[in-house]
């Protein structure tokens, strides 16, 4: 079975670097897929979850991630995110304990306060966690 090469980066590091049979974004406007072969494309993604398939039907590996963009070649998939992680890697108790922290926060900022973005993203990566484990 044919494979692309597939990418995964964030500011802070190379998430992974991996052949798959077909990779699975959230695009801005819905999810796309790409298989080897696919036209050439760069899009940028909204904050969910990255599906990778190793063959055709076999269980998939999620990465969620937040924000960023892809760029799609025939035989690559690269995803500059701004946040990522693997499933499996998430703590979910510990990432309930980070929002409600967020929230405390938030709720103490006036609606001009300088930090208040800061704090936002950061809640919304919670939620993409905690979704994408859902």
């Amino acid at each position: 079975m044919s494979s692309l090469s597939c990418d995964i980066v964030t500011p802070e590091a190379k998430l992974m670097s991996e052949d798959f049979y077909m990779v699975i974004v959230p695009g801005v406007e819905g999810e796309m897929g790409f298989l080897q072969g696919h036209a050439p494309l760069v899009s940028a993604l909204a904050d969910g979850t990255v599906r990778l398939h190793k063959q055709a039907g076999d269980k998939e590996r999620v990465i969620a991630l937040q924000g960023g963009y892809v760029e799609v070649t025939g035989e690559k998939v690269i995803i500059l995110a701004d946040r990522a992680c693997p499933v499996e890697e998430i703590d979910v108790e510990a990432v309930r304990a980070e929002r409600e922290e967020m929230l405390r926060q938030l709720e103490a900022l006036s609606a001009d306060d300088a930090g208040r973005p800061t704090l936002e993203g950061a809640l919304a990566w919670c939620d993409v966690r905690l979704k994408a484990v859902a």
